[in-house]
């Protein structure tokens, strides 16, 4: 669609650059008589005066080059030909401003005989059709909903001549479109397209590609709407039943979603489309954001957009005629990056040809030396060495001598069986790959990391611990009950210890009980405590801290419960007091708690750049909450949504940071976003930031018994 080129012959409405690679344009009806452009490359936004005869006008779709306009005053509609300034009129809307909200489908141009308009409306269970002609909207009822409870949430797309729109429960309702006009219903239900096993939020967008349906879940979490994991599926015929599959790939085609719709384009590198990548404007209460989910790595990029009064409402892609039109084959190879950065991960370098040889072999160097030398390398650096000469690595526990520092792990796509790994120090990025990681039937996240081993959660019943460098799995009990999940998990010590046992953490949302299941191994079943304090307990995501015997858990105004497995007791702390009076909004903040020098220390941050990151450690003479300006010595934290480490700086410069699960860059070089305790701000600025949505923060550890 080459959206909005709409001036009046001899009128320059349309900003420079308009119509070479996608865009974001924006109508604002009655508000404005403006229409709004965004470019996503130079991140720039224009207003542009619209010609008379669209001031006032909504636009609520397009079929190729048509966009479906309404008068927000008259309720007139119209469909308008960007290349001709043709116009093919519908009925009027109904008198509802709920229609101006609808999702609209189209069958056809409007300059076809079978052109059909379907509108959804959202809390609604029925459908308005209508047809070019036409001088009223037909409404057809579904009898579904005398049925089921529920109403149609949205979104819709016509596939296959049958249109597919989400109900209530997250089901799929299958509609013949022909008989619509007509006013007959014939329907079909897929079962439920499920999210994943998480208590949050989620938004569905449904999108063609290359003849296959998709569907994209976005989730989202908190009242600030900060988006936490993507998945896409795809509609598949089996044993004669329809039902979306989870995919990792969408091939050389991209998503542009916005709004409740969806659009494939092919790759491009000229118009700047990756392949297998989702963009997408979103908002939260930190403004608005452009995005790009780049299913190979499963990173999250955004970048902010200009503030723009009209908000994201009726937000819409524009593409260039030339780009609806081919399928371009000049496209970003999945293949090649996985080379290179696999490439990039084990190749120390090419040794120089002019390179002057030492009259003296390597061999000879003393072992006591080599032992020196590897106390002052970098883990990856003490991997590589004795690569240089074999005799190294008869160094003692050569791998033990190397400084080791927390390292962001994610997850890659999982077709490739690898992992991902960010050095924030060096700003180096390594791939993993192993065999313990398989295709997930389900969505897997990363929920705790102890001494190099990671608690992984698949679905909502699987849970397996990893060591992903020397690829030691152990696998839990399935959970008891079903469509379950843990707020958080820890481990009292390494999973090859003799008393080594998993606790997991759940809180009614309500606050009025706590569940903790406990495992050992041997056991072949969690074993479940429940409790009902008196003191309601509203968690954080931050995995609990094992102090002193105890396990911590941080509450989201600030206090504390502790369980005791010893004594299996589970009480809400009277001191230290909140340092909020009321509960917050959930997600409004992120809260850490972790140990730090004997001490129990907490974080409390936001994603909003502006605001200070909060530490505070529990003096606990006096039990209560005291503000730290500084952390103590060369201390470095590490947070995530749901992991905390703290440990000692191998340099004074890395020192009294908070390193978060960001980075910015690109494919080539990456920084590590960390906030300075010295001078209370963010470092770098954060213009292009990626995160990675599946990670923790973990140190590596390559011993097999450790």
């Amino acid at each position: 669609m080459a959206a909005v080129m709409v001036a009046h012959k001899g009128e320059n409405s349309l900003p420079h650059g308009f119509g070479s690679r996608p865009w974001l344009f924006q109508m604002h009806g009655s508000k404005k008589h403006t229409c709004t452009f965004f470019d996503p490359i130079n991140n720039s936004l224009e207003e542009r005066i619209l010609p008379e005869f669209l001031q006032g006008k909504a636009c609520l779709g397009f079929y190729e080059e048509w966009l479906l306009l309404a008068d927000e005053q008259t309720r007139e509609c119209f469909f308008l030909s960007i290349t001709s300034f043709s116009k093919i009129y519908l009925p009027s809307f109904p008198e509802s401003p709920d229609f101006f909200k609808a999702i609209v489908s189209i069958t056809s141009p409007p300059n076809t005989s079978n052109c059909i308009v379907i509108l959804v409306c959202s809390s609604k269970t029925f459908l308005l059709v209508s047809s070019p002609g036409k001088k009223m909207w037909k409404e057809v009822p579904l009898k579904y909903f005398k049925k089921n409870t529920g109403s149609l949430r949205g979104p819709s797309i016509i596939y296959n001549e049958q249109l597919f729109v989400m109900a209530s429960m997250s089901v799929t309702l299958v509609i013949d479109v022909a008989p619509l006009i007509r006013g007959c219903v014939k329907m079909t239900v897929i079962d439920q397209l499920k999210p994943c096993p998480v208590p949050y939020s989620w938004h569905t967008f449904l999108v063609e590609c290359a003849g296959d349906l998709f569907s994209v879940l976005v989730h989202t979490y908190g009242s600030r709407q900060l988006i936490i994991h993507i998945e896409v599926r795809r509609l598949e015929l089996s044993c004669n039943e329809i039902h979306w599959r989870r995919v990792q790939d969408i091939g050389d085609h991209a998503f542009f979603l916005a709004g409740r719709s969806g659009r494939s384009l092919p790759a491009n590198k000229a118009w700047g489309v990756q392949r297998n990548c989702i963009y997408f404007p979103a908002n939260n209460s930190y403004g608005a954001r452009l995005y790009k989910f780049c299913l190979d790595d499963q990173v999250l990029n955004f970048n902010f957009l200009p503030e723009n009064n009209g908000g994201l409402n009726r937000l819409q892609w524009a593409f260039p005629m030339k780009m609806m039109q081919t399928v371009e084959e000049d496209i970003f190879n999945s293949s090649d990056v996985m080379r290179s950065e696999e490439t990039d991960s084990t190749v120390i370098g090419k040794e120089d040809e002019n390179e002057v040889v030492s009259s003296r072999r390597w061999d000879e160097l003393p072992i006591e030396l080599v032992e020196l030398l590897f106390a002052r390398l970098s883990l990856v650096d003490c991997l590589r060495l004795p690569s240089v000469c074999k005799g190294w690595s008869q160094a003692s526990n050569f791998t033990r001598k190397g400084r080791v520092w927390p390292w962001l792990m994610h997850l890659s796509n999982l077709k490739y069986q690898s992992l991902k790994f960010f050095d924030p120090f060096y700003c180096d990025e390594y791939t993993l790959k192993s065999n313990a990681v398989v295709v997930a039937r389900d969505h897997l996240a990363l929920r705790f990391s102890k001494n190099g081993w990671v608690v992984i959660t698949e679905g909502n019943k699987k849970v397996f611990i990893l060591n992903p460098f020397t690829a030691q799995v152990i696998n839990l009990p399935p959970l008891p009950l079903k469509d379950y999940f843990f707020d958080s998990i820890s481990f009292t010590s390494v999973p090859t210890s003799p008393d080594f046992v998993v606790y997991g953490f759940f809180f009614q949302i309500c606050g009025e009980f706590v569940e903790i299941f406990t495992w050992c191994p041997g056991e072949e079943e969690w074993t479940v405590l429940e409790f009902r304090p008196s003191i309601q307990f509203f968690p954080s995501s931050n995995s609990p801290v094992l102090f002193q015997g105890e396990f911590y858990c941080l509450g989201r105004k600030g206090e504390l419960g502790v369980f005791n497995p010893e004594l299996e007791t589970w009480n809400v702390l009277s001191k230290p007091e909140p340092i909020y009076l009321t509960e917050p909004r959930y997600g409004n903040e992120y809260c850490h708690l972790l140990e730090l020098n004997g001490d129990l220390i907490s974080v409390f941050r936001t994603d909003d750049t502006k605001q200070p990151i909060r530490v505070l450690k529990l003096d606990r003479s006096e039990m209560k909450w005291e503000k730290l300006e500084h952390l103590q010595g060369m201390t470095s934290l590490f947070v995530d949504r749901r992991n905390s480490l703290a440990i000692r700086s191998p340099e004074k410069k890395y020192a009294n940071r908070i390193y978060i699960p960001r980075f910015e860059g690109g494919m080539d070089s990456k920084i590590g976003i960390f906030y300075s305790m010295e001078n209370n701000s963010y470092h770098p600025s954060m213009h292009r930031v990626e995160e990675p949505l599946t990670c923790v923060w973990m140190e590596p550890n390559l011993h097999l018994h450790s």
